[in-house]
């Protein structure tokens, strides 16, 4: 296939998969109710989902590079699709937990495969694009995901949410299977897979930097997404539909930003764009902790601020690992996944501690500080703080 059209396949597949982590939220309560069980329990069939994408990242990551990427892709595909119909069948709490846990597995593929897909297949300017839109559909599940489901929960119930995944499944599988490409070079990962390939990756100046600078901005945003909800109804009484559009608005100007972070690739250099995307998110963090108290208004604009800067420099990091791990390229995307997943884990939990002992200006003081302390170190690391660096 053109490339062109393998990028298209991979954003409706990163879509449509993103779709498993969110469409059945706005449901939660009913599906609590229908399952006779707790909010506690309901909840892990988010976190169950989320654990097991998570650890497979460093699962996938190695077979990708040692067998190949549509080797991977399919069949998880297929365990994806069986989990989802297990999940739509289901009529009790427990076997829903299990099938839940099979789904997060089978999609975990997902992410990776695209973005170690799109590194094989573009370099340069055009692979900085491409990791752009990559982004970009990431960005566009979250936002239209909750919205989607919402609608057709209220239609059929969340049996008929998780028949939609599953009958997507089914396309996904179909269209993988027959387009997708395999992009392995024969010399990726020649000499096998060992553990030490994990610290190899973590100890490289351009691996160290982009995963702890990955890790520190997840954890950020994570503590943003459960922090607003919070601050809108208490502080500013807001309405769930009027909240549900501060987040709409957050997606919006993440998911235009990832497509204008390649033109800031090409004008700075992927290594300096990394330094100037990551340090303006850090000061937007700032910034935002400084405002939300202030008054709605700047509330929003210094969400959006957040949005914007945040989503311009997720590409820079998938491009940077693209171009400095040919040969251990899924490795690499792997062992970052799997960290910056547990930034998302450590944002809600930490973030509320903080925010309990000194507010907001504890809580997003620190992250701000800690994505600036990353940029510092990657700075150091690797001299980015040269101008014109490449």
């Amino acid at each position: 296939m053109n490339p062109k059209n393998v990028l298209f396949l991979l954003g409706v597949t990163i879509l449509l998969g993103t779709f498993a982590q969110n469409l059945f939220m706005p449901i939660l309560p009913a599906m609590q109710e229908e399952f006779h069980t707790t909010a506690y329990i309901i909840n892990w069939t988010i976190s169950i989902f989320t654990v097991a994408l998570a650890v497979m990242q460093i699962v996938y990551g190695p077979l990708i590079d040692l067998w190949g990427r549509k080797k991977v892709m399919v069949p998880a595909l297929i365990l994806y699709m069986l989990a989802s119909f297990g999940c739509y069948m289901v009529e009790s709490i427990y076997p829903l937990l299990f099938f839940r846990a099979l789904q997060g597995i089978g999609f975990a593929a997902i992410p990776i495969v695209a973005a170690t897909v799109i590194g094989d297949l573009f370099s340069g300017q055009k692979r900085a694009e491409a990791m752009g839109t990559y982004q970009m559909m990431l960005g566009i599940g979250p936002a239209i995901g909750p919205l989607l489901g919402g609608w057709i929960g209220g239609v059929g119930g969340h049996s008929a949410v998780f028949l939609f995944l599953a009958i997507s499944a089914v396309f996904l599988l179909i269209a993988n299977t027959t387009l997708l490409p395999e992009t392995k070079k024969e010399q990726s990962a020649a000499g096998g897979f060992h553990f030490r390939m994990f610290g190899y990756v973590l100890k490289q100046p351009i691996g160290a930097s982009v995963i702890l600078l990955g890790f520190t901005q997840m954890f950020t945003y994570y503590s943003f997404l459960l922090y607003i909800p919070v601050q809108l109804t208490n502080h500013y009484q807001l309405s769930a539909e009027q909240i549900g559009l501060v987040f709409l608005l957050v997606s919006a100007t993440f998911m235009i930003s990832s497509k204008v972070s390649g033109k800031v690739q090409k004008r700075l250099g992927t290594r300096l764009a990394l330094l100037v995307t990551a340090g303006s998110n850090a000061l937007a963090t700032l910034l935002f902790m400084a405002l939300a108290d202030v008054s709605l208004i700047l509330l929003v604009i210094a969400s959006a601020c957040f949005g914007f800067t945040l989503g311009i420099g997720m590409p820079v990091h998938t491009t940077l690992l693209s171009e400095a791990f040919e040969k251990e390229r899924g490795t690499a995307i792997g062992v970052y996944n799997f960290i910056r997943y547990g930034g998302m884990a450590a944002g809600p939990v930490v973030g509320i501690a903080l925010f309990g002992w000194g507010g907001t200006w504890l809580e997003f003081g620190v992250a701000g500080l800690a994505i600036a302390g990353a940029v510092l170190f990657a700075g150091r690391k690797v001299g980015l703080l040269a101008v014109g660096s490449r």
